[in-house]
């Protein structure tokens, strides 16, 4: 089996129909559904005792290897499934799976000690570090990656002069847009939950100045939105960030 992407991940889920309500998705494969990583080898999943039984009786399956008395099973060299580890972890929900979260994944390689983890152990080691950034600066630079993607997609649109483009920009860029974009993408239930928590943390910021024309509320949200862009863009995230953007100009 090649290297399995975030759609390969979710097809081979999806084709071996296995109910997501058993078990819980873990290590590698969490990652790259958070979209840390861009591939992984198999889809490592924590299950039931029951749910194990099942699968063992419905697939043509392989014993893997054996962990602190846990057999670990494959099927095709695909789905490796163990009831280690099931039950021990909260998760997070991402397309309708219940995920590790990237400090579960971080707490499990380390339990794990093994060296073909550290690059996963950094990757995570970085994106916890500038989840906990600043959130003024995570703003400051979702700011300019909005605008940057809202020029690009004016210009794109046709031979508009520029006193022209810089009129359609207001409609996007403004505080008071950004804000009904946030409202909108909260009502419709758009947004993660850790999206939402980076939005919120920003708007929850002490504003020392804002702009006359622009009440503090929407000042408050633009600054969320614009740090959530900003957490994705320091993580090298464009796939969410054109995801984001595609629903705020309505592509």
């Amino acid at each position: 089996m090649t290297d399995m992407n975030k759609e390969d991940i979710l097809n081979k889920l999806k084709e071996y129909n296995l109910n997501r309500n058993k078990f819980i998705i873990i290590g590698s494969a969490a990652l790259v559904l958070k979209d840390l990583k861009q591939t992984c080898h198999n889809i490592d999943i924590a299950l039931s005792k029951e749910y194990n039984d099942y699968l063992l009786d419905s697939f043509n399956c392989t014993l893997e290897q054996t962990i602190d008395k846990h057999k670990v099973y494959f099927i095709d060299n695909i789905i490796n499934f163990s009831t280690h580890y099931y039950g021990d972890y909260k998760g997070e929900i991402i397309d309708g799976y219940l995920v590790q979260t990237p400090q579960e994944v971080l707490d499990l390689k380390r339990k794990l000690n093994r060296d073909k983890d550290q690059n996963d152990v950094n990757i995570i080691l970085k994106y916890l570090n500038n989840l906990n950034k600043n959130s003024l600066e995570l703003a400051y630079l979702g700011d300019a990656t909005y605008e940057l993607y809202i020029r690009k997609y004016l210009v794109s649109k046709g031979n508009y002069k520029v006193k022209q483009l810089g009129e359609k920009a207001i409609k996007y860029v403004s505080a008071k847009a950004q804000s009904t974009f946030l409202d909108q993408m909260i009502e419709e239930h758009f947004l993660t939950e850790e999206e939402l928590e980076i939005v919120k943390r920003a708007r929850n910021h002490k504003v020392l100045s804002h702009p006359k024309n622009t009440s503090i509320i929407a000042y408050k949200k633009a600054t969320g939105l614009e740090a959530l862009i900003g957490f994705l863009e320091i993580n090298n995230n464009q796939k969410r960030i054109n995801e984001i953007m595609k629903y705020i100009v309505g592509d």
